[in-house]
């Protein structure tokens, strides 16, 4: 059994060279940034399906950024742990920063700050803030420590007049025929023997 290369991205040589110098997706075709998408999670053992990854436009650039799904399953993938080393409140800014460290089992680790404004916050709000900063500092150091040097979804969610791109991974034939019926099979009554034959019958 032989394994299939990824199709090739049909692109000119000044746009696989903007993709490689600054990872800017902006130029490429619809088909063509799905199969950079495929090809980027096949090599970091991703799955494409779980969204580990969406695009955001800003300044004219699209680039990829690391979502919370692609975070939590890089930790498990590569067993990182994260350890809590300092917080601080830095009242004159209206700052809130952790450091988290982030390690592998072989030892390697590096550490990461992240902050958040907390000026006029109060109650929950006040809250949410903190733990986002220890949020962003954890994603922060896995992405240091693996070294994909790509932004994080809570980064991204700061970064004024930002918009995301859709992007849907390309699925085989049969496999967009079994997705395009899952809602007709989940609305049958729930008797196991229906939901069996009905599903063999696809």
């Amino acid at each position: 059994m032989t394994n299939q290369k990824p199709s090739a991205i049909s692109a000119d040589n000044n746009v696989i060279s903007q993709l490689i110098l600054n990872g800017d997706l902006s130029k490429l075709t619809a088909t063509d940034k799905v199969k950079y998408y495929n090809g980027y999670c096949e090599r970091i053992g991703l799955d494409p399906f779980t969204k580990p990854f969406d695009i955001l436009r800003l300044n004219g650039k699209e680039v990829l950024y690391c979502t919370r799904s692609g975070t939590q399953q890089l930790n498990k993938l590569h067993g990182v742990s994260h350890k809590i080393t300092a917080r601080e409140l830095i009242e004159t800014a209206g700052v809130y920063q952790v450091s988290v460290e982030a390690s592998l089992p072989d030892g390697r680790c590096t550490e990461s700050i992240g902050a958040v404004n907390i000026a006029g916050m109060k109650g929950e709000m006040y809250a949410n803030a903190i733990m986002k900063a220890e949020t962003k500092a954890k994603r922060r150091a896995t992405l240091d420590l693996l070294g994909l040097g790509i932004l994080d979804e809570s980064e991204a969610d700061s970064i004024p007049n930002a918009t995301t791109v859709e992007i849907k991974p390309e699925l085989s034939k049969d496999v967009a025929a079994i997705v395009e019926q899952l809602p007709k099979w989940r609305s049958l009554p729930l008797q196991s023997k229906k939901r069996n034959r009905y599903l063999w019958a696809m």
